[in-house]
C-alpha cells in the first residue's frame, strides 16, 4: 500500500470511528432523556383519593399529568369505582415501561389489572412486551406446579396466561393469577421470578408459628414436599427412618442441604418401650451414625414410633424427644381434601403438625394448605426454629407435643 492510500485507508477508519462515537453519545443522549422523562413521570405523580359514604379510601390510583396515561387510568378507574369495591395501585419502572399493577377488592376477592406504557415508543403495551409468556411460559407453570394444588395448575394450564398480571419489583416479577380464574379459592395465587439466578428470599408477616413434621421417609415424594415447601416460603422436621436414609442417601442430602431439618424416627420403626436397652441404643444409635455419614450433620431430635417413650426409653435418648399436637391421620384417610380440612380445623399457635412424607395425597394437601395458613398468619417452619421463636430450650430425654 502506497504513502497516499495509507493515509486514505486512516482517514476512513477515523471518520467511520467518530461516527460511531456520535452514534452512541446520541443513543446515549435519547436513552438519558427518555430516562429523565420516565423517572420525572414517576417521581412527581399525584395520588388521589375517592371516599365511600362513610369516609373510608376506597379507591386510589395515581395521576401523572401525562394526557395520554392518565386517559388511561381515568377510564379504567370508571369502570370499577364502585361503593363495595377497593382498588389500590403500585408502580414501577422497567426498560423504559411504567408499569402499574392496580389490586380491585371486591367482597373479600381479589382482581388484578395491568398498564403498561412505553415512554420510548408513546404506546401502550401488552404483558407480554414486558415479560414474554411465550417464552418463559413453561417455567411458569412449572413454579406454579410446585408451588400449589393440582386444582389451580390445572386451571392455569387452560387459562393460557390470559388471567396473569404482573407486578414489578425491584427484585424481579411478581405473576399474579385473578381470582376469578378460580373457584372457591379466596387466597392470592402468584408466583415470583427474581432478576438474579439466586433463590429470592421473601418477607413473610406472621403472628403465629408452627412446625410441621413428617414420618417414615425418605421417599419418592419427599423431594417434591421439599420443593413446595420452599416455593412456599416454608420449612418443615423430616423425622426419618435409618433403613430408609441408608437406600435413599441422595434425597437425605437434598433435604439437608435445602434448609429443612432432618430428625430420627429410629432404625426401622419398632416399638421401643417393648426393647432392651441395648435394643433402643441401637435404634437410634445406628440412625444418627448413617445420618452423619450421608451428611456430615448431627441428629438433633427424636420422635420414637407411635409416639411411645416409657422412662426406660426416656433414659436412653441423648436428645429432645418430639411428637405432635396435630394429627392429621394421613395415613388412615388417604385423602388430601380431609388433611387439608383437618390442618385447618384443628391448628393453632405453636402447634406440632404429625404427617407422612410417604404418601402423594400428602404432598397435595401441603400444596392446598400452605397459602391459606400463610394468608392466615402463620409461619410453617422446623421444631428447632418454633422452639426458638416460643422462647423455649429443650431438653434431653423430655417429651414435647407442642412449643405452647
Amino acid at each position: 500500500m502506497d504513502l497516499k492510500n495509507y493515509i486514505l485507508y486512516l482517514i476512513c477508519v477515523s471518520l467511520l470511528f467518530f461516527f460511531l462515537l456520535f452514534s452512541v453519545k446520541m443513543f446515549e443522549r435519547k436513552n438519558n432523556i427518555i430516562n429523565s422523562k420516565v423517572y420525572a413521570l414517576v417521581n412527581n405523580y399525584e395520588n388521589v383519593e375517592k371516599r365511600d359514604k362513610k369516609g373510608n379510601v376506597n379507591v386510589s390510583y395515581p395521576k401523572f399529568n401525562y394526557k395520554v396515561l392518565d386517559e388511561k387510568i381515568i377510564e379504567f378507574i370508571n369502570q370499577y369505582s364502585k361503593e363495595n369495591v377497593s382498588i389500590q395501585y403500585s408502580i414501577s419502572v422497567n426498560r423504559n415501561i411504567i408499569s402499574i399493577f392496580f389490586v380491585i377488592n371486591s367482597e373479600g376477592k381479589e382482581r388484578y389489572e395491568n398498564i403498561n406504557y412505553s415512554i420510548k415508543d408513546s404506546k401502550f403495551i401488552n404483558k407480554n412486551d414486558v415479560f414474554d409468556f411465550n417464552i418463559l411460559g413453561n417455567e411458569v407453570l412449572e413454579k406454579v406446579k410446585v408451588k400449589y394444588s393440582n386444582y389451580i395448575y390445572e386451571r392455569v394450564v387452560v387459562d393460557n396466561f390470559k388471567s396473569a398480571f404482573l407486578k414489578v419489583v425491584d427484585d424481579g416479577i411478581f405473576i399474579y393469577f385473578d381470582n376469578s380464574l378460580f373457584e372457591n379459592i379466596l387466597h392470592k395465587v402468584y408466583v415470583f421470578f427474581p432478576n438474579t439466578e439466586e433463590d429470592a428470599v421473601l418477607t413473610t408477616n406472621y403472628d403465629k408459628v408452627i412446625a410441621f413434621t413428617f414420618d417414615d421417609g425418605p421417599s419418592q415424594y419427599t423431594a417434591s414436599l421439599v420443593d413446595a415447601l420452599i416455593a412456599n416460603d416454608s420449612k418443615a422436621t423430616f423425622f426419618e427412618l435409618g433403613n430408609r436414609m441408608k437406600y435413599n442417601q441422595d434425597i437425605v442430602r437434598e433435604i439437608y442441604n435445602r434448609g429443612m431439618e432432618v430428625a430420627s424416627h429410629t432404625y426401622a420403626h419398632k416399638n421401643l418401650n417393648k426393647l432392651s436397652e441395648s435394643e433402643v441404643d441401637d435404634e437410634i444409635n445406628s440412625t444418627n451414625i448413617i445420618f452423619n455419614e450421608i451428611t456430615g450433620g448431627n441428629i438433633g431430635y427424636l420422635r420414637p414410633p407411635y409416639g411411645n417413650a416409657n422412662d426406660k426409653v426416656k433414659s436412653r435418648v441423648n436428645m429432645p424427644i418430639i411428637t405432635w399436637s396435630v394429627d392429621t391421620e394421613d395415613w388412615l384417610s388417604r385423602n388430601s381434601e380431609a388433611i387439608y380440612n383437618h390442618i385447618l380445623e384443628h391448628v393453632n399457635d405453636g402447634d406440632i403438625v404429625l404427617m407422612h412424607d410417604i404418601y402423594p395425597e400428602t404432598v397435595e394437601a401441603v400444596k392446598m394448605v400452605l397459602p391459606v395458613l400463610k394468608e392466615r398468619g402463620y409461619k410453617v417452619t422446623t421444631v428447632s426454629e418454633l422452639a426458638r421463636e416460643k422462647g423455649k430450650t429443650l431438653e434431653n430425654g423430655h417429651i414435647y407435643r407442642s412449643m405452647k
